[in-house]
């Protein structure tokens, strides 16, 4: 049966791989409806990074693949699978970068190591580097917009826990990333490789924090019954009740465990000039801007960076008065 399964997800994974059957669309679908079925059944498991894999159809150059995947993922699988998402969101934007710092290549490479078959990689598949940031954001997109508000709150709990707080330990990829640029006489290609996958690890991850997608309280396409749930003030009231609750919980958690996190994560970027402080100012500041009050208990402490924080906040909104006026509001007066 192993021996089965191993050879059923190497034949359709291979399948899968636009890059190998460019002009086999159809082939290409029939392979994700199989596989589909094969895991529905059970007959193959979510083993190694074929999730990975599937998640990667989201994004197949052919519309009429890319759109069954969306229907596959979305539908079938995610009712038969509800954490499919959530579960696998955070292992994607390390999969996706190709950076080895998550400990689940650590998991793939014992099972190989061991023998025991049945996993599978992300061979053949390249989603790395800025060039390529659009389309891991498509997927990301995605799988936020199917979540429910508990998994969102889970998904960045996660966050702030295996990457940004991973970026503060002494040791790792993470947390080399943060430091200063040895010079290149003390580095190889495969430390500048390392290093670059994990910069952008780390800048997809404040980028997908400030993601609406992930905000508390944003409809989800996970609903039952919108209808019947506009149409049942009981359950209206339940709903709304629920949502202040779910906003109280993610609230605490960020303010009291990550914005900590990104005090002493600013620290560190800042003594080491590192490019990814700005990407770690604009979350602290989207945070500020949602939770001024609650930040200010927090950051009473450190007077210099509660300025700096209401100065960009500042900045931030006078950008955005100045965008949504029309041609004529924006022109200066030359009198």
């Amino acid at each position: 049966a192993a021996c089965l399964q191993s050879g059923l997800q190497e034949e359709f994974l291979n399948v899968l791989d636009s890059s190998k059957f460019e002009s086999h669309a159809t082939v290409r679908k029939n392979a994700i409806l199989l596989l589909s079925n094969l895991l529905l059944q059970g007959y193959i498991k979510w083993r190694g990074l074929l999730i990975h894999r599937f998640f990667a159809t989201l994004i197949d150059p052919n519309d009429e693949v890319a759109n069954l995947s969306e229907l596959t993922l979305g539908g079938i699988l995610l009712s038969r699978f509800p954490n499919l998402f959530c579960s696998n969101f955070v292992e994607s934007i390390f999969v996706f970068n190709d950076c080895k710092a998550h400990p689940i290549y650590a998991a793939i490479g014992t099972t190989v190591s061991s023998g025991t078959g049945g996993w599978v990689d992300f061979s053949g598949i390249d989603l790395t580097g800025s060039t390529k940031r659009d389309l891991r954001f498509l997927i990301y997109n995605f799988m936020l917009s199917r979540m429910s508000d508990e998994q969102k709150i889970g998904v960045t709990a996660r966050l702030a826990k295996e990457v940004l707080a991973a970026a503060l330990e002494t040791e790792g990829d993470l947390s080399q990333v943060c430091t200063k640029l040895p010079s290149a006489e003390a580095r190889t290609k495969d430390d500048d490789k390392k290093r670059e996958t994990a910069m952008m690890v780390l800048q997809d991850t404040f980028t997908i924090l400030t993601s609406p997608n992930l905000h508390i309280g944003k409809t989800t396409n996970q609903q039952d019954d919108p209808d019947e749930s506009f149409n049942n003030s009981t359950q209206s009231q339940v709903t709304a009740v629920k949502g202040k609750l779910l906003s109280k919980i993610s609230e605490k958690h960020l303010i009291e465990h990550t914005l900590p996190v990104l005090c002493s994560l600013r620290s560190v970027l800042q003594e080491n000039r590192s490019p990814l402080l700005q990407n770690l100012m604009e979350y602290m500041v989207f945070i500020f801007r949602t939770y001024r009050n609650e930040a200010k208990d927090v950051l009473a402490n450190d007077p210099v960076l509660l300025q700096e924080l209401e100065y960009d906040a500042k900045c931030q909104m006078r950008a955005e008065k100045e965008s949504h006026k029309t041609p004529n509001e924006r022109r200066p007066n030359k009198s």
